[in-house]
């Protein structure tokens, strides 16, 4: 069976300063999120080879939020409209979670260290426009109680 976009839910700290995180799922206004990997690989030919050769390097992890709508009941909009004022960038946490692998009542999850930077504001539909930059992914699982994430992170071999 095939996986549903809704199995798979994002979640944004807004209080990245607080010592508890406020996670917000992120979606009101968003019609596509997806998550770009763009690897990092350095190819190369040395002149003893006739063909080159490749080495992963890394993943340079993006999400480009296009044309999210504004809704001024939305706590992410909130965050949003607060760093787009101040002309600045957000650095916090964002949670994954696949809801659709679960052990008993915790969800497979990763967690991100994040810096969102805003793109573009309003337009014709009056909409915001932003990019999400991850880093340092944590492994994990995460529960939902009242519609409110908490992760675990699970212990490195």
């Amino acid at each position: 069976m095939q996986a549903k976009r809704s199995q798979f839910a994002h979640y944004l700290n807004t209080t990245p300063e607080a010592q508890t995180k406020k996670w917000v799922r992120e979606g009101v206004g968003v019609e596509a999120l997806s998550m770009s990997y763009n690897a990092q690989v350095d190819t190369y030919k040395t002149i003893l080879a006739d063909e080159a050769d490749s080495v992963f390097k890394n993943y340079d992890i993006q999400s480009s939020v296009t044309g999210k709508r504004i809704y001024r009941e939305d706590e992410i909009y909130d965050t949003l409209d607060d760093i787009r004022r101040k002309a600045k960038a957000l650095e916090s946490q964002y949670l994954e979670i696949d809801m659709g692998k679960a052990t008993g009542s915790a969800y497979v999850a990763t967690q991100y260290d994040v810096l969102v930077v805003i793109d573009e504001f309003l337009g014709e539909d009056a909409t915001i426009g932003y990019n999400i930059y991850y880093k340092n992914p944590k492994q994990g699982t995460a529960t939902i109680t009242d519609g409110v994430p908490t992760f675990v992170e699970t212990a490195s071999l």
